[in-house]
């Protein structure tokens, strides 16, 4: 299934290859001594499950643009895992394929020298860091040192990779290291042999070897530093939000593109919550909690017919035993004391799960004739990796050793033991379960968090765990929620129904476009014809055309930089439909462009390329214009279990027992609501009731605070949604009707007296925003109680 890229995605592309743009075609890019120009640098750095492989492949795909010899795409990877997986995702037919649809996409060992010379064609060459890192070492039946005169002719594929000749014209090449944090001073020394246009390294966290940083970081540091001083250049460094507040560009800033974890939660590809259970009680115990919890998870997914089976991963020490002996491997399997035999045993033996289900991934020790038949063990590593990956298991057990490349987003669960000891690192391993399956949040929490069960010696070992992910969490800026409890006779959480003698109906709220199809479609008619290679498809680029001499390759040519039209073409189709994208997923739902107007190529900075951007501002602005919200009454939205801590606040008109997690302003509002004797319910941000919002970004929903049940309506209130009203889109949330009778009303409250949205508040009351003659207008009111009963006024 191929996939559509998040506008967060198609702005951290289109970031970095503006910025490439800007650095390759400037007349300060620093330069070697040899006048050969030196590589543009960019760190990817983005939360795990942020998308870092199609963010880099659509930066690729937007970078040839500005070149005007098709470029060489060398992107590696330190797993052969991981080098397959996207070799897939690349290839037709995968999930990526689109973004790289102008490519020719091969494995390292498919390399022929026609495929470099080809200037005519961009060329991706996927390969392990194995392939170069020691040039004594062979990557199955390619050496890329050794020379292939059949082949290659008296030069090694690395030679002929250095040189790039195409017809006399040296092609760019870019670097992509997909497991940036990996980049070893030895990696700097050889990839540096390629002199590459440009490295993309990701990473959410880099530690650069010296001499990468002493001669690629460095100086386009210094190039950012120089080129401040001229004014046009701060303009532009301005726009590519490169600049601090003073105003001076940040050299650091320029080299990173940073993406925004809560857009990768808004965007619904990660989980929302982390909820952890932590005891000092016997293993048994602990995994009797987390199966409790697998099986509440399969039941919610079962009543969704969601059609996936939830996992779990149980992380522990392989030969050694909880009191930290070495465990005897000679023993029979019954007498074993190795942690991942006694949690596979108790699953299997007293849990009743299929051993078929179950994998050991870890390097544990058995003497001859004493593994079971039925116990799934891989233990090679990287070689039965894929081995590994096909069975598909729902239980893993396995120590930190299970390699990158295994990010399972039907992972639900973990476990973890206190064989690993108290320095227990849960940060390194949250990463397992934070991708969101079909990168969709659903309607109940449970389904939209990740939940861990620690097994400790101490309760303080707990606490350290939790603060070290709570701390990891708020370095990369991700928004998720942790929800903890310890256990013990007053502590722990429970599972709450809604309550049996309480009856309350809701239905889901969705967009309709169908007023904008056909507008849509009226602006991309209208969309002006061009011909290709006329003027209106040209567009300035600057670039250097290095000639190489092939029989010497030390020998670097003077030319300096030039302005050329006649830099790399993109389909029309293409920029359109990026353009759309960076704005709105939504809206290119409602697109069709397969008018051959759409087929011709044009090139970066021509006029055909601005009337594309145009054209597709128009079509966000004109779908989210004419697209309603609608209630539908057939599709009625579920209740269903929430976890609470035994302690939570109880509630006599709550449509649950209890609440927790509210908010200094939330708590006494529920305590107001509770007052006024209608059935109310706490709205949970991170899997309740939605209602799409009809405005560009990755924020698909908005999740009120309160729902009430007064009468024939439903009312949404907000305490804290007065962002909404600051755009005209919010006057959509007010009202949302069913064949033209309103069935919900949505009033958003603020602390303080407002006047105008948007406008200082003073500390004085409370601001309720109601719909009046078609604009948002503010009811000032002097306490909680008061706002609570204009609230439920209609």
């Amino acid at each position: 299934m191929q996939i559509e890229l998040k506008p967060f995605q198609a702005s951290a592309a289109n970031q970095i290859a503006d910025r490439y743009a800007f650095f390759a075609g400037h007349p300060y890019r620093p330069v070697y001594k040899g006048r050969l120009p030196r590589p543009f640098y960019q760190a990817l750095s983005a939360i795990t499950g942020a998308g870092k492989t199609p963010i880099l492949a659509q930066a690729v795909s937007l970078m040839r643009m500005h070149m005007d010899v098709e470029p060489i795409i060398f992107w590696m990877s330190k797993a052969k895992s991981v080098v397959q997986q996207t070799y897939t995702n690349f290839s037709s037919g995968g999930k990526y394929s689109d973004i790289v649809d102008e490519f020719r996409v091969i494995r390292a060992g498919q390399l022929e020298p026609n495929l470099i010379s080809d200037g005519s064609t961009p060329l991706m060459v996927l390969a392990t860091t194995g392939l170069f890192n020691n040039k004594e070492q062979a990557d199955g039946a390619l050496n890329i040192y050794k020379k292939d005169q059949d082949l290659f002719g008296d030069k090694s594929p690395w030679e002929r990779l250095i040189a790039r000749d195409a017809g006399g014209v040296r092609r760019p090449l870019i670097i992509v290291y997909d497991e940036g944090h990996n980049l070893s001073e030895q990696q700097t020394q050889i990839l540096a042999e390629l002199e590459p246009e440009a490295y993309l390294l990701a990473s959410a966290t880099l530690k650069l070897p010296v001499n990468f940083a002493k001669t690629v970081v460095f100086p386009q540091e210094g190039w950012v530093e120089e080129a401040s001083e001229d004014a046009a250049s701060v303009a532009r460094f301005a726009e590519l939000r490169a600049v601090e507040t003073c105003g001076s560009p940040d050299s650091n800033a320029f080299a990173i593109t940073a993406v925004d974890s809560n857009a990768v939660i808004k965007a619904e590809l990660i989980k929302t919550s982390i909820q952890f259970d932590g005891t000092t009680a016997p293993m048994e115990r602990c995994l009797d909690d987390l199966c409790e919890r697998l099986q509440l998870i399969e039941q919610e997914l079962n009543a969704r017919a969601l059609g996936f089976i939830p996992k779990a991963i149980y992380v522990c020490k392989t030969n050694i035993t909880d009191d930290g002996d070495k465990d005897d491997h000679t023993k029979p399997f019954e007498h074993r004391n190795a942690p991942p035999i006694r949690i596979w045993r108790y699953l299997v033996e007293q849990k009743k799960v299929d051993p078929a289900k179950v994998a050991i991934y870890a390097d544990l020790k058995f003497a001859a004739g004493n593994k079971p038949e039925e116990v799934n063990l891989f233990s090679k590593g990287e070689s039965d990796f894929d081995d590994f990956q096909a069975g598909n298991y729902q239980h893993i057990i396995f120590n930190q050793g299970l390699q990158e490349g295994w990010d399972d987003p039907a992972c639900y669960l973990g476990y973890i033991d206190k064989s690993m000891g108290s320095q227990i690192k849960v940060e390194q391993i949250i990463g397992r379960v934070l991708r969101q399956f079909n990168a969709k949040h659903y309607d109940n929490p449970l389904l939209n968090s990740a939940h861990f069960f620690l097994r400790v010696d101490k309760k303080n070992v707990f606490t350290e765990s939790i603060e070290a992910v709570r701390a990891k969490l708020q370095e990369s800026g991700a928004a998720i929620e942790i929800v903890h409890t310890y256990g013990g006779a007053d502590g722990g959480m429970e599972d709450l129904e809604p309550k049996a003698d309480v009856s309350v109906l809701l239905h889901q709220v969705h967009a309709d476009a169908s007023d904008a199809v056909d507008a849509v479609a009226e602006l991309i008619d209208t969309f002006p014809t061009f011909k290709e290679g006329e003027v209106d498809t040209r567009g300035d680029a600057y670039r250097k055309t290095e000639m190489v001499d092939i029989s010497d390759l030390a020998k670097k040519d003077d030319q300096e930089w030039a302005p050329s039209g006649n830099a790399n073409r993109v389909r029309l189709r293409w920029l359109v439909g990026n353009a759309i994208r960076a704005r709105s997923g939504a809206a290119l739902a409602v697109v069709d462009l397969k008018h051959p107007k759409f087929d011709i190529r044009v090139e970066a900075g021509s006029n055909a390329a601005g009337f594309a951007e145009t054209l597709a501002r128009n079509i966000v602005a004109t779908y989210y214009q004419l697209t309603s919200l609608v209630y539908e009454s057939a599709k009625e939205f579920k209740f269903s279990t929430i976890r609470v801590p035994k302690k939570a606040q109880a509630f006599e008109n709550g449509l649950y027992e209890s609440y927790a997690g509210l908010n200094k302003f939330e708590a006494p509002f529920a305590a107001a609501l509770d007052k006024a004797g209608y059935t109310w319910h706490r709205n949970p941000s991170n899997g309740g009731f939605r209602i799409p919002l009809l405005s560009e970004g990755d924020s698909a929903s908005f999740s009120p605070d309160f729902l009430v049940w007064k009468g024939k309506f439903v009312f949404c209130l907000d305490t804290k949604g007065s962002h909404l009203l600051t755009d005209a889109v919010a006057r959509k949330l007010f009202d949302i009707q069913d064949e033209g009778t309103t069935k919900i009303l949505t009033r958003f409250i603020s602390e303080g007296k407002q006047d105008t949205i948007g406008g200082k508040a003073i500390k004085t009351g409370y601001t309720v925003w109601k719909m009046k003659n078609g604009s948002p207008t503010p009811i000032h009111v002097a306490n909680l109680d008061q706002a609570v009963k204009e609230c439920l006024k209609h």
